[in-house]
């Protein structure tokens, strides 16, 4: 059975470790900073560099939020034939370890159109409004923590006042808990 492709930012794969897999059919796969398992992908982005050696094509893929060389051998090459640099794309590939770290093994790889490319940059722009918001609220939960103490007693009992009779059992604990 083959994995899932994920659709995931470029910047997910910056630092990713890879983890090579000797089972056989268990695919090798590469921790993201989120913690995924990525062993295939399918991700956008704008052709910045193409290179056509010998043995294999490679392209450079920007997504705005980091940059991935793609490569493709054999008969995948032919997949590759009628894209240039600055086509906007969709690649499907297997993340793979190589010299000069990660890059992506083609399988598919479909040229986007003008409304394609601008909903893949609105996905890559929700992403990181909602991990800027995610950065926002951890510090904002540690400011908290590190002041937090004195803030809470004053928020139980603020709670305790508004809320009159109708107090739980598990608030009174754990003000018991923090009073000690």
């Amino acid at each position: 059975m083959r994995a899932t492709a994920l659709r995931i930012p470029l910047s997910e794969l910056k630092d990713a470790e890879f983890v090579k897999v000797t089972e056989q059919y268990v695919p090798s796969y590469a921790v993201t900073k989120s913690k995924l398992k990525a062993s295939r992908v399918s991700v956008f982005g704008i052709v910045v560099r193409r290179y056509d050696g010998e043995n294999f094509t490679s392209i450079k893929l920007d997504d705005f939020t980091n940059t991935i060389e793609v490569m493709a051998f054999g008969d995948a090459r032919d997949l590759l034939k009628d894209i240039k640099e600055g086509s906007s794309v969709k690649v499907i590939g297997r993340i793979r370890q190589g010299n000069n770290g990660l890059f992506i093994a083609l399988e598919g790889i479909q040229r986007l159109s003008f409304k394609e490319e601008m909903f893949k940059r609105l996905e890559i722009i929700k992403a990181f409004t909602q991990a800027i918001k995610d950065v926002q609220k951890e510090q904002k939960s540690r400011l908290d923590g590190k002041s937090g103490a004195k803030k809470n007693k004053a928020k139980n009992a603020d709670k305790k006042q508004m809320l009159g009779e109708f107090v739980h059992a598990d608030e009174i604990v754990v003000e018991r808990e923090v009073v000690k």
